[in-house]
């Protein structure tokens, strides 16, 4: 039987997916250049904020803008404390490989790359994004992934956020801050890390991203390991 396009990206996703280490996985979408203001100097605070949760594995689509400046910084930030660095590109077949972290190679050109790479993770953040980065967003949600949108930086992500219900692991300020003019680039950062911590615990302990009370005890190596 001739496999299908949907099944052929599958297949590339598995592929990939037995090629990346054990642990939590977040994915970044998002601009190939800086339309908001305020954008590059938040993806810089929240790669350092990302290096610092446990094992987490960081995935971009290996390109500039958005996701070279969240993934830049997570590795510098990874680095400086000593750590596994844990930063994966996903490229089509035949692109120079990333000078930082380790680039994987799936699909013939970016429209396949981002088919697979929206199926390679369970949590993505989006920040701006056009057309191309809101479909890859849209296959995520049809995966069921959760995305997080930055709606402050504008492009898709405002569109996501103004359409999105709130995502129940994420509370009621913390989204409130990733849509807010008023928030700082610091600020953001923040809120951005809380969501992504907060989706993952839930994903780790019921299954999928729901509204749920926080453990008092830290979520444990072998947890954060057991999570892909």
């Amino acid at each position: 039987m001739e496999t299908t396009v949907r099944e052929r990206y599958d297949q590339q996703a598995r592929r990939l997916d037995a090629l990346l280490p054990q642990g939590p996985r977040v994915a970044v979408l998002g601009s190939t250049e800086f339309w908001h203001a305020d954008s590059e100097r938040t993806c810089a605070e929240v790669g350092r904020l990302l290096a610092g949760l446990p094992s987490l594995v960081l995935l971009t689509g290996g390109v500039e803008g958005i996701g070279e400046a969240v993934g830049r910084s997570f590795f510098e930030a990874r680095r400086t404390m000593g750590q596994e660095a844990r930063v994966y590109h996903v490229l089509p077949e035949g692109e120079p490989a990333w000078d930082y972290g380790e680039t994987l190679f799936a699909g013939t050109d970016m429209t396949e790359r981002r088919e697979i790479l929206a199926r390679l993770s369970r949590l993505y953040v989006m920040i701006e994004g056009g057309p191309r980065a809101g479909h890859e967003a849209e296959v995520a949600s049809a995966q069921g992934a959760a995305v997080i949108p930055v709606g402050r930086s504008g492009g898709y992500a405002a569109t996501l956020y103004a359409q999105a219900i709130r995502l129940q692991a994420i509370d009621a300020d913390t989204w409130a801050v990733l849509g807010s003019n008023e928030s700082t680039p610091e600020m953001t950062a923040t809120a951005v890390a809380r969501a992504v911590q907060s989706c993952l615990e839930a994903i780790i302990q019921q299954g999928v991203v729901v509204r749920y009370d926080r453990p008092t005890d830290p979520v444990g190596e072998a947890d954060w390991d057991a999570l892909k």
